[in-house]
């Protein structure tokens, strides 16, 4: 794990976190606890709000379990991001799992500490706005995906996951997660047995490079034209 920065340094990465009042940004940072798991559950779906966080260092996933025994990754949670608010909020059983991929360090906000926060109307509606903008995005998301291809729903989440979590080298852009091919199933919301021969034609074709629980895109601006093609296509 890369030199891991003072709780304020990281948390200031987030856009989200910069915007807030000075009173609110400086008593999440007083009322949060610094956690340090490894592999493990943060909490899973079903069970009650224990807590919001905030990453500082590692990988976190966010899961959904469908009835029907199948998975989805909801996100990838990068360091500054917060997680584990909506159910703060509404004080209903958590409706995903979020788990800690590798060593992650973590900032917890007990119940006591975010209801003593968000009595302020203004600190409450900073939670909500942000909670609506991430509504809006995966709306977005869903309309401008639905119909494409999965070749090219792959070649967006892919662009996606390099413009936020891509890290340069001669090869390419190395995507810098623990992702496996299950797990970017998940995301995709299909088999891994559908996937990989869509992996492998990316490989062919010299859009990316598959290693152990890596992917390196090795053209970015070609993976950003194919994500485009069928939408303009659509259009």
């Amino acid at each position: 794990m890369p030199p891991v920065l003072a709780p304020r340094e990281v948390l200031q990465l987030n856009p989200w976190f910069r915007s807030l009042p000075p009173a609110l940004a400086d008593g999440l940072i007083a009322e949060g606890a610094v956690l340090r798991l490894r592999d493990k559950l943060i909490f899973a779906q079903g069970d009650p709000p224990n807590g919001l966080f905030a990453l500082l260092a590692g990988e976190v996933h966010v899961r959904h379990a469908s009835e029907d025994g199948g998975a989805s990754v909801l996100e990838i949670v990068r360091p500054g991001g917060w997680f584990g608010d909506t159910g703060m909020l509404d004080h209903e059983p958590r409706s995903s799992d979020a788990l800690a991929v590798g060593r992650a360090m973590l900032l917890q906000v007990s119940r006591p500490g975010f209801d003593k926060l968000t009595a302020d109307r203004e600190h409450f509606a900073c939670f909500t706005r942000r909670i609506c903008s991430q509504y809006r995005q995966a709306l977005t998301y869903i309309v401008s995906t639905s119909r494409l291809p999965l070749k090219v729903r792959l070649a967006k989440r892919l662009a996606n996951l390099a413009e936020g979590h891509g890290v340069k080298t001669s090869a390419g852009v190395r995507i810098d997660l623990r992702l496996s091919q299950e797990a970017l199933a998940e995301m995709l919301g299909v088999s891994r047995q559908s996937l990989n021969p869509v992996l492998r034609q990316l490989q062919a074709e010299g859009f990316i490079s598959l290693g152990y629980a890596t992917i390196v895109v090795c053209d970015v601006a070609k993976v950003a034209a194919l994500a485009e093609s069928a939408v303009l296509e659509l259009k």
